[in-house]
């Protein structure tokens, strides 16, 4: 059952996108057919055949050519404590980025598994009886080549052999009558073989005609090329657009070959089509190309084309099939773009232009004949130190990983199954998973104490996922707690630099002043004209006096700050106490679930036990 879903996994999402995009090639080439009326029969007939080349390629090529047409999907990421989470992106190319994760996806419906599996069993149900039919017109070919008895006419065998070399084929392929056809045809692989119905009532040039109409097909490859529409079609059977375009196909390669033999004899269309009318209508042989029409509407189409067989392929007209052939035939996938990621760099430099200290005020004029006071060093930065690098990123193929390390004793989790990986334990356990994920299978690992349990089964597993999605939407909240908590650390760290730096201004303004009152009492002691730079200290001591009023000022609106900032920490603190009292009680209602979830599989042979 885990193979079928697997194999679903693969083949459905191959068969609706192969799907749709022959839709689209197909009504190109209608409206190339409508409006290119000119085009020779040989060159419809290879565009038809891109179809069923098309259809093969998107069902065998695994890297189809991806086409970021969609808008990108933004996604909210954090950073959860003591834990690696990992989100690996959807691309041709895999990104992982650590320290950061989606929200885990909606767990998945357990019907949704199985009922994949039935249409991926109907479709090979299917798939299977035309095989088996497509072997028992094999072998009833087979058996009338067999039955068939050689041409002993001198005159048949001659007249092959000049249809043949006219054509270019350098050896001749057998001619064989039999008893069971109404109509030449064309057989084998490897040695094609010319069939000619036992009673001949065909006229010399006739019968010229109709083996020169067969031997086309070899000189064509037609035997071989059309395997390629008929597997196509084959495994296409339910789309309908695909059985009509297989059927222009067959019928521009009979008007292919029917123009080849009047371009290579001189015959009219008007003697040609009495022949085709003469073979009449014949349902053809499995793995033969009869000369006949399949139906009275394949026959009239013949004789209507006919009249355009005259015009030869030109160079224009194999240019747009090697067009279609390179924009049509590639499998293709719409996804969304890829968004573009911020750099660690600039993410840095932003939050550090968050806290900008504003430079000092310019310092008052001193005045000439006075020396100058010493400046004082400049305070030392304070910075915030840079975060630790992130922990190494598990080599996990998945689109969400959970992965938390902190050590647990008596109990371990490890889910994988394929677009998830939950790992909760100790690094022990984190090395277990790694060791039995190497067939990269759906698998469920628990330990509980001493013993250690592997489970394969996808509905257990769907279930323990279930059970664990509401611990990382958790582990999410968390994350956010404490982003929000590392936003509140930076802020405060700014005002204790800008706390800092205030102190060291009013340092200096006090040194200042020490400085003036100095000079003030050197001043006193001279005589009456120095009352001119005493009014200059004076205005000096002013400046000086606003300059420390706005020290203050801002030291207030720091304190302010600062205390609005503890409190919004005091909430947060008191929100994470609750968050984690919250966490216990999911924690042992998880554990009693994973129990009757473990007893059952134990109980129904699907948890096998696991030597550490």
């Amino acid at each position: 059952m885990e193979t079928l879903s697997t194999l679903a996994d693969v083949l459905l999402p191959r068969l609706v996108w192969t799907s749709a995009q022959a839709v689209l090639l197909i009504a190109a080439l209608w409206l190339i057919m409508r409006y290119a009326p000119r085009l020779s029969p040989a060159v419809r007939c290879m565009l038809w055949w891109l179809v069923g080349a098309q259809l093969l390629l998107g069902m065998t090529l695994s890297t189809p050519v991806q086409l970021h047409w969609l808008k990108p999907v933004e996604q909210k990421t954090f950073v959860a404590p003591h834990e690696v989470i990992v989100h690996v992106g959807t691309d041709a190319t895999t990104s992982m980025a650590a320290t950061q994760a989606t929200a885990i996806a909606a767990p998945t419906h357990p019907w949704q598994g199985s009922w994949q599996a039935a249409v991926l069993l109907l479709w090979l149900s299917i798939i299977l009886l035309q095989v088996i039919f497509a072997v028992r017109h094999w072998l009833e070919a087979r058996a009338l080549l067999r039955e068939a008895h050689p041409v002993g006419s001198a005159a048949l065998q001659s007249l092959c052999m000049r249809q043949a070399n006219a054509l270019g084929i350098r050896r001749a392929p057998a001619l064989r009558m039999s008893d069971a056809i109404v109509s030449p045809q064309v057989t084998g692989l490897w040695r094609p073989v010319v069939l000619l119905p036992a009673e001949q009532t065909l006229s010399q040039d006739e019968l010229a005609m109709a083996i020169a109409h067969e031997l086309a097909h070899i000189h064509r490859g037609d035997l071989w090329l059309g395997w390629i529409p008929a597997l196509a079609q084959r495994l296409f059977f339910f789309h309908p657009l695909v059985n009509w375009a297989m059927r222009e196909y067959a019928i521009y390669r009979e008007a292919a070959c029917d123009a080849q033999v009047l371009q290579r004899h001189d015959a009219t269309p008007q003697h040609y089509g009495h022949l085709l009318v003469r073979l009449g209508v014949v349902n053809p042989v499995h793995a033969s190309l009869a000369g006949a029409s399949s139906t009275f509407l394949h026959l009239k189409r013949r004789l209507i084309m006919l009249q355009q067989s005259q015009n030869k392929p030109r160079m224009q007209s194999w240019l747009l099939v090697v067009a279609m052939a390179l924009v049509g035939v590639l499998p293709y996938r719409v996804t969304a773009a890829r968004a573009e990621q911020a750099s660690a760099p600039a993410q840095t430099q932003a939050a550090t232009d968050a806290y900008v200290i504003p430079p000092p005020p310019p310092a008052p004029p001193i005045p000439a004949g006075h020396p100058m006071p010493p400046v004082p060093p400049p305070p030392p930065s304070l910075s915030v130190p840079p975060p630790p690098p992130p922990p190494p990123a598990p080599d996990f193929n998945a689109a969400h990983v959970h992965i938390n390390t902190q050590a647990h004793a008596d109990r371990g989790f490890a889910l994988l199954d394929g677009d998830t990986v939950i790992i909760q334990g100790s690094d022990a356990d984190l090395a277990q998973a790694q060791r039995l994920h190497h067939d990269n299978a759906p698998l469920l690992w628990l330990r509980q104490n001493n013993k250690s349990y592997l489970i394969r089964d996808r509905d257990v597993i769907r279930q323990a996922k279930d059970i664990y999605a509401q611990t990382v939407q958790a582990a999410q909240a968390q994350g956010e707690l404490a982003g929000k908590q590392g936003e509140l650390a930076g802020q405060q760290a700014g005002l204790a630099a800008r706390q800092a730096d205030l102190a060291s201004r009013q340092a200096d303004v006090e040194g200042r002043r020490a400085d003036i009152e100095a000079q003030r009492a050197a001043l006193s002691s001279r005589a009456q004209d120095s009352r001119g730079d005493e009014a200059s200290i004076e205005g000096e001591l002013r400046g000086i006096d606003q300059q420390q009023a706005e020290i203050q000022r801002e030291s207030k609106a720091i304190d302010q700050q600062a205390a609005v900032l503890s409190k919004q920490e005091a909430d947060l603190t008191q929100h994470e106490k609750t968050m984690s009292d919250q966490e216990q009680q999911r924690s042992q209602e998880r554990d009693r679930q994973l129990d009757r979830v473990l007893s059952d599989a134990i109980a129904k042979g699907l948890a096998k036990p696991v030597d550490r």
